[in-house]
């Protein structure tokens, strides 16, 4: 399911903190494309199923605030696409190595 992203930062994106975006949302494997626009002041990620939390999680990650992420999926759509540990859910992929139960 394609979707998009866009995050509005606190102020103007250095180009150093540009790098650190596109370093953060390149490590998300659901991710396709990353645009900024408004003078730097927001981007616009497109990609495959990403959820907020995920993306959010990955930009905290490296040090960037985020004042409002917004998705073009409803709320229980995104809420199904987060792949993250922490979220009770059923498993979307076994990892190699684990019997089924």
């Amino acid at each position: 399911m394609a979707m998009r992203l866009d995050i509005v930062f606190p102020r103007p994106l250095s180009r150093a903190d540009r790098l650190a975006v596109l370093l953060a949302v390149a490590g998300l494997a659901k991710s396709d494309r990353v645009r900024f626009v408004r003078g730097d002041w927001q981007a616009v990620i497109t990609g495959e199923g990403l959820a907020i939390a995920s993306v959010r999680d990955a930009l905290a990650e490296a040090g960037l605030a985020v004042e409002s992420i917004a998705t073009s999926l409803d709320e229980g759509e995104d809420r199904l696409l987060d792949d993250r540990a922490d979220v009770a859910g059923p498993e979307r992929v076994r990892p190699l190595g684990r019997g089924s139960a």
